[in-house]
C-alpha cells in the first residue's frame, strides 16, 4: 500500500471515529427533542439554564389570539394564513420568568434552526407571537411533515424569514 493511500485511510477512520463520538454524545439530546415533540412542549433558559417547560395547555390557557400574516416560504408562493397563539412576553410573565435583564433572545427549532430576537422586538405589542394552529387546525409535529408543533412568528414580517419552525426552546439571554 503506498503511503498517500495509507494517509487517506488513516484520515477516513479518524473522522469516522469522530463522528461516532459525536452521534454518541448527541444522544441524549435527541431523546429529549423527540419528547419534547410527542409532548406537545418546549422549554424555557435563561442563560442556558433551564427554567420552565411550556406545553400546549400552557398557551391555551393564556386565552390565545388569532390573525391573519402572509406565509411564504422557498417552495411556495405568498400565501395569507390564520394563526393562533400566544405573544411570547405575555408566556414569560405568565410562566415568570424573569426578563428584567434581558438582552436578547434565542429560539430554537428542533432542525436546528435559531432565529434572534432583540429585547424590543419582545416587549414590543403585538410582535412575537408562539403559534400552535393554522387556519384552524393544530400545527402537525414535524414527524408527521408539519411545522410543528409550535411556530414562532413576527407578526408582519416580511415572507416569513425569521419565523422559526419546530420550537423546542425559547432562551432569554441577559446582559452581563
Amino acid at each position: 500500500m503506498k503511503k498517500a493511500n495509507r494517509a487517506v485511510y488513516i484520515i477516513l477512520a479518524a473522522l469516522l471515529a469522530v463522528a461516532l463520538a459525536l452521534a454518541f454524545l448527541n444522544r441524549g439530546d435527541a431523546e429529549m427533542r423527540r419528547a419534547l415533540e410527542e409532548n406537545r412542549e418546549f422549554q424555557i433558559r435563561v442563560d442556558g439554564e433551564y427554567a420552565a417547560t411550556a406545553s400546549l395547555q400552557t398557551l391555551l390557557d393564556l386565552n390565545p389570539v388569532e390573525f391573519k400574516t402572509t406565509l411564504a416560504t422557498s417552495v411556495s408562493a405568498p400565501r395569507e394564513v390564520t394563526l393562533r397563539g400566544v405573544e411570547l412576553r405575555a408566556l414569560l410573565t405568565a410562566l415568570d420568568i424573569d426578563t428584567a435583564n434581558a438582552d436578547h433572545y434565542v429560539i430554537s427549532g428542533l432542525d436546528s434552526y435559531y432565529s434572534p430576537l432583540t429585547r424590543a422586538e419582545v416587549e414590543q405589542d403585538g410582535l412575537i407571537y408562539v403559534c400552535f394552529a393554522m387556519d384552524g387546525e393544530v400545527l402537525k409535529p414535524r414527524s408527521d411533515g408539519g411545522d410543528g408543533p409550535f411556530l414562532m412568528v413576527i407578526r408582519g414580517s416580511r415572507f416569513a424569514q425569521r419565523w422559526c419552525k419546530y420550537v423546542e426552546a425559547v432562551d432569554v439571554v441577559t446582559r452581563d
